[in-house]
């Protein structure tokens, strides 16, 4: 059992299950079976795959509840030709699982290209309908989802599903956004430190009444964020190797608040109603809130990271001159802060 505890926190896909073990070392064996359920249950494995096999099948009757409660298969030992088949399907069951450490969304495919350029080993593979660009980030495996359309509806299903599907360590979106100025500028990348939608609330006689959501950002992943924007040369390090059209003018990445909805904002008066509902808010775009609501709603609860870059001022002047600018910082940034994310885990 004490192997067994230090050795829980390693990612375990199957577990072979006796239940009948010591407690510690040269000790005699004792009826340990829920215990061991139940650590599993407590480290949140419930994705994992579960085989129970002892020479005790007298002892099921105790057992049975707990463990089928979870998934877990009680076999006897002597029955060698069932537990063996058992343990077959299993195992290619388990095989067919994948699992990703990270996965990263993004709306357009504009905003996926530039994952494509900066990971040339990289594979484009369509997944049970998903539309994946699998990578790595140092020694971590993950992919970048593309999203079948735009808007907060597309964006929540495809999160969701996602996130239940490859159970990811952290999630992240990169792309553009519309900036409410003056609090954000053009070409300016803005990191997720809240989200909230714009379109919750009431309709009556007397117009509209906002009623909007939150969704904070896990308080060590900003941290981190916040290390990464206050290096000195962090632009320099975001638009190292971009080739195309710059902001004439230079913002430094900040934290902000972010507000969604299913529709593109192009007016200024529209943008200035939305924008009442949070005074500090500063970044409008279409999938923000529903990426990190899917994260904090999902059985495994990753930290999510959501930057983009604004490229408009939500008014009637919108042109695509820094798209490719904006795809490009945002998804560097992302990058690193996954990369240093991981380093910051207990080894």
């Amino acid at each position: 059992m004490t192997d067994f505890a230090a050795n829980l926190a390693a990612d375990i896909g199957l577990f072979i299950i006796d239940t009948k073990i010591p407690s510690i070392d040269n000790a005699t064996a004792s009826q340990n079976g829920q215990a061991i359920i139940e650590a599993i249950v407590k480290t949140g494995r419930n994705d994992a795959l579960l085989l129970a096999i002892s020479s005790y099948p007298e002892d099921f009757p105790n057992l049975r509840s707990i463990f089928e409660k979870h998934g877990c298969i009680l076999a006897d030992f002597r029955e060698k030709s069932n537990w063996q088949s058992t343990l077959d399907h299993l195992l290619i069951q388990y095989k067919k699982t994948v699992r990703y450490d990270f996965l990263i969304f993004c709306a357009l495919q504009e905003e996926r290209n530039p994952y494509i350029s900066m990971f040339d080993d990289g594979q484009h593979t369509i997944r049970t309908n998903i539309d994946c660009f699998d990578i790595d980030i140092g020694n971590r495996r993950g992919s970048v989802v593309l999203l079948p359309k735009m808007g907060l509806v597309n964006a929540a299903i495809t999160a969701s599903v996602c996130i239940e599907r490859f159970m990811p360590s952290i999630v992240a979106m990169s792309g553009i956004c519309g900036g409410i100025a003056p609090k954000a500028g053009l070409g300016q990348l803005v990191i997720s430190e809240m989200a909230y939608e714009y379109q919750s609330g009431k309709w009556s006689s007397d117009g509209f009444q906002q009623e909007p959501y939150q969704v904070p950002t896990d308080h060590n992943l900003l941290n981190i964020c916040n290390l990464l924007t206050n290096q000195q040369s962090i632009l320099r390090k975001l638009e190292d190797g971009f080739p195309g059209t710059r902001p004439s003018e230079q913002h430094l990445p900040m934290p902000g608040i972010f507000t969604s909805g299913s529709a593109v904002i192009a007016n200024s008066s529209l943008q200035a109603k939305i924008s009442q509902a949070h005074r500090k808010v500063c970044a409008l775009d279409m999938e923000v809130f529903a990426i990190q609501r899917a994260a904090q709603l999902s059985s495994c609860t990753p930290p999510c990271l959501c930057a983009k870059t604004v490229v408009d001022l939500c008014n009637n002047k919108k042109d695509d001159s820094i798209h490719h600018y904006g795809s490009y910082i945002s998804a560097k940034f992302v990058v690193m802060a996954i990369e240093n994310f991981f380093n910051s885990l207990p080894r």
